[in-house]
């Protein structure tokens, strides 16, 4: 039975400052996407009695749940303009694997419907196990998404065609 140990405790610290980072990326990478201010007062998603706007889906938002190895996050700006920043991590050995993928593009909204239009696409990768195959910001392919889209209370679920369903939580403007 392997207890609590340097690992572990590398392995914490290395996600803490992964999610740190993620943090960073999408409050401070992304302010790249919006070069203007519209001097509009802006307030949090909230409780919703009308149909969400596409103004609703404007700031950050992040997926991840207690216990998962991965992280996804959005950041959509008033111009239309959006990052996406998946991340998977998990202990190996001493060190910690990692898989980031980040997407950054334009996106259409309706009242139900959201298109993400990539422009570019980079994947990196970090293998303890197989360092000679790891790459940095590494181009990958990218393809035109659709969704349906909701916000409540704080929550941006978007639906696939396939049904499959991602939930984020409100972060930032």
């Amino acid at each position: 039975m392997t207890g609590p140990g340097p690992g572990r405790t590398t392995g914490r610290r290395l996600r803490t400052a992964l999610l740190a980072f993620v943090a960073l990326l999408l409050l401070a990478g992304v302010a790249a996407c919006s070069d203007s201010d519209t001097g509009e007062e802006h307030s949090k998603p909230g409780p919703r009695t009308r149909a969400a706007t596409p103004r609703d889906l404007v700031g950050a938002w992040e997926s991840a749940q207690p216990g998962s190895n991965t992280t996804l996050a959005y950041r959509f700006t008033d111009e239309g303009k959006y990052k996406y920043f998946g991340m998977t991590s998990y202990p190996m050995g001493q060190e910690v694997y990692q898989l980031i993928h980040v997407v950054e593009g334009t996106y259409e909204a309706s009242t139900n419907a959201l298109v993400l239009k990539p422009h570019s696409a980079t994947l990196t990768r970090k293998n303890p196990e197989n360092p000679e195959r790891d790459f940095t910001s590494s181009p990958a392919p990218f393809k035109t998404e659709r969704f349906e889209w909701k916000v409540a209370e704080q929550e941006l679920s978007l639906i696939r065609e396939d049904e499959t369903r991602f939930t984020f939580r409100w972060v930032s403007e």
